[in-house]
């Protein structure tokens, strides 16, 4: 240390506080000669170190905000897995009853096939460091560390038993979101390797580019890519996107359920909303699980900081979703003479980025592209059940671009940081130079190609095989009844001669 005093001072010091280290410390930040006596610059230093110590966290502080960020992380978790709860029963409520049993299986196990699948291997090609320490690739998790959490587990932050529980609750929903698109004809077989397959795969690679600090895209590497990264607060593209398009290329694959669409193309009536009460149920839940799912991506909560994110993050889903509600059944009654309730458009990429009012904007947008992609998908004769691929797809698109529009400055700087070398990384409308608009559309567009290049050949390969739906007789008689034994609906055919007919006249 560099001493500020006379030798003669630090003899009086030494004198008086019996240590030489002590003696040295106080010389090396009191100035001695300054002060009215050796004593007064003991005193002032001692005044100082006291005040440095209370104001620096004691341990017992810090395992108080590592304890109430775990509370907060398995809480959003919590909720986050309520919402398969919420898309089982939409699905149910969509759907004819003689499918109902089917459709809940197969919601129960894309859980518990999806929580093997993240377990073994999807968490550690999603946050899977190199042992040792060191940096990782920008491309997939690295090492073996998060491998059936295999490493010791960390007390905080990625590694950690609740990141690892909260991050499992993201991947399930993410694969669900496929369950309702191909709900009443896709093959148990053909699921349950899909959704390995979104588990252990596709859906964590998405996840280490945007959401670890070596991914490729994330706005929290080292050096971002333009020097600003994409922002995905809480999944608009590793969610929702994902989700969406493998949804999409499920229904293609697939095809339509027996009877869905007249000779003419029309959509047939009776397919959609056959209970509401379930619908609007689900909705509900959906809606309730959000508050996990977006205030929940925060990752902590025991700072003043954090505390205001989430909470930015819980009313911007709130008005999004209410906002949205209201204008799909506004938009749906003006354009299809119907208002069907539907889970409400929510900013899940850019609810902890953008400004109250804002979020009533992208509620607006959201629902305006998911009524006309569902609109779009019935004239091209897809048939998805739940109308998942508009949800997901089309308002994750709109969510995740809305950010390079809309993100304010200051909500940025909050969440991810400024460091002297990055970009304006805000909304355009804000100032922004655009390279974060750019960030965006670049990580839906690779996010787009990366699912395809994965999930396409899966579903090519099942469809030739014809292992992708169950035969048509099955189909007919419901799935409750020709693969569980179980009638709970008088919509069996009538007669062998119905079942040929309603099959041929559907896809000659």
């Amino acid at each position: 240390m560099a001493l500020t005093c006379s030798p003669a001072d630090l003899k009086a010091v030494t004198g008086l506080v019996g240590d030489p280290g002590l003696a040295g410390a106080v010389c090396s930040s009191v100035d001695v000669a300054g002060a009215a006596s050796p004593l007064a610059a003991v005193l002032q230093h001692l005044a100082a170190a006291a005040a440095a110590a209370a104001a620096a966290p004691s341990d017992s502080d810090r395992e108080q905000s590592a304890a109430t960020d775990a509370s907060f992380m398995l809480l959003s978790g919590y909720l986050v897995f309520m919402m398969q709860a919420g898309f089982a029963v939409l699905c149910a409520g969509h759907i004819r009853p003689k499918n109902n049993g089917n459709i809940l299986l197969k919601n129960l196990l894309d859980c518990a096939i999806g929580t093997l699948a993240w377990y073994l291997v999807g968490y550690g090609f999603a946050y899977g460091e190199p042992r040792g320490g060191g940096g990782g690739n920008g491309f997939i998790g690295s090492g073996t560390a998060n491998f059936a959490l295999s490493s010791q587990t960390k007390t905080v932050g990625i590694g950690s038993y609740y990141h690892f529980f909260f991050t499992w609750a993201f991947s399930a929903a993410s694969a669900t979101i496929v369950a309702g698109a191909v709900a009443e004809r896709v093959s148990l077989l053909c699921y349950t390797f899909y959704s390995c397959l979104m588990s252990g795969l596709t859906y964590p690679v998405v996840v280490h580019w945007l959401w670890t600090r070596d991914g490729w895209l994330s706005a929290t590497a080292a050096r971002p890519l333009f020097g600003s990264g994409a922002i995905d607060f809480a999944g608009g593209v590793a969610v929702h996107t994902v989700g969406g398009v493998a949804a999409l290329l499920g229904t293609y694959f697939c095809g339509p359920r027996l009877g869905r669409f007249e000779m003419d193309g029309e959509p047939a009536k009776g397919f959609r909303d056959n209970n509401s009460n379930m619908v609007v149920l689900g909705t509900f839940l959906l809606w309730f699980g959000w508050y996990g799912f977006n205030p929940g991506s925060t990752g902590a909560i025991s700072s003043y900081r954090f505390a205001v994110i989430a909470s930015r993050a819980a009313v911007t889903t709130t008005v999004a979703a209410g906002v949205g509600g209201l204008a799909a059944m506004v938009i749906a009654r003006i354009i299809l003479s119907t208002a069907p309730c539907r889970p409400p458009p929510a900013p899940a990429g850019s609810c902890g980025v953008i400004d109250v009012w804002a979020a009533g904007i992208v509620g607006i947008l959201g629902a305006a592209v998911f009524i006309v992609g569902d609109t779009l998908m019935l004239r091209a004769r897809l048939d998805d059940v739940v109308a998942a691929v508009p949800m997901h797809l089309g308002c994750g698109v709109v969510g995740t671009l809305f950010v390079g529009f809309f993100a304010r400055k200051q909500y940025v700087i909050d969440v991810y940081g400024m460091q002297p070398y990055l970009s304006r990384r805000w909304g355009v409308f804000f100032g922004g130079d655009g390279r974060l608009l750019a960030c965006q559309l670049i990580a839906v567009l690779v996010t787009i190609c990366w699912v395809c290049l994965i999930m396409l050949p899966y579903f090519f390969l099942m469809a030739k095989l014809q292992l992708i739906r169950v035969p048509f007789e099955q189909e007919i008689a419901g799935l409750d009844a020709s693969k569980h034994g179980v009638l709970t609906t008088n919509e069996l055919p009538r007669s062998q001669g119905s079942m040929v007919s309603r099959k041929e006249s559907t896809y000659k």
